[in-house]
């Protein structure tokens, strides 16, 4: 059984059973769905500020036993993949308590849980619906450099610059020399005008 994250207007194939982890369903929404009360969050979660609505339902998290969690996924979705339902749209700039239960998950039992039509953006603390001052980003691939050591090009004003290295402060960045000023270029720009001398 795979857990994934959505929305409730996300359309989802036959094969997924829905499970709602919000603390209302949509009026009028088709019949067939499971629902997880305990998942909800609290009655704070209309005014409470990201940093406290994180804390609180951590804190909600922290009395439930997740191995029963996902044993009871199991149960109410037959062994069948099965998606956690809440309001927010997967790309809309909203933050969702859905993507808390992906860092649970995949602290506590190392499940991972991705948002359905949204795997490539990782889950649990690269989890999509994260307030994005928690969410990590990938770490920064070093640019192999190496062929343009040493390679010289003319900006717009006529100066040249020199390629000299790895930005060691951003890797995935060159750094680049004209006289006593060191510039920091992005992967484009070294190969859109400078040429590999090796």
């Amino acid at each position: 059984m795979r857990i994934f994250t959505s929305s409730w207007f996300h359309s989802l194939p036959s094969t997924i059973q829905k499970i709602g982890v919000s603390r209302g369903t949509p009026r009028g929404y088709a019949a067939g769905y499971r629902k997880m009360p305990e998942l909800a969050p609290g009655p704070w979660f209309k005014t409470a500020n990201e940093r406290d609505y994180k804390q609180l339902y951590f804190e909600s998290l922290a009395k439930l036993d997740p191995g029963r969690i996902v044993a009871k996924m199991h149960d109410l979705s037959a062994g069948k993949d099965c998606a956690l339902l809440c309001y927010e749209a997967p790309t809309d700039n909203q933050y969702c308590h859905r993507a808390y239960i992906s860092v649970w998950l995949k602290e506590k039992l190392g499940v991972e849980v991705f948002e359905y039509s949204l795997e490539s953006q990782g889950c649990a603390w690269r989890h999509p619906k994260l307030p994005s001052q928690y969410r990590q980003r990938d770490e920064a691939q070093p640019l192999q450099v190496a062929p343009y050591v040493g390679a010289v090009a003319p900006d717009a004003q006529g100066r040249l610059w020199t390629v000299i290295g790895i930005n060691p402060e951003q890797v995935d960045q060159a750094l680049v020399r004209s006289g006593e000023d060191n510039r920091s270029i992005s992967v484009d720009v070294l190969q859109s005008r400078f040429q590999p001398i090796s």
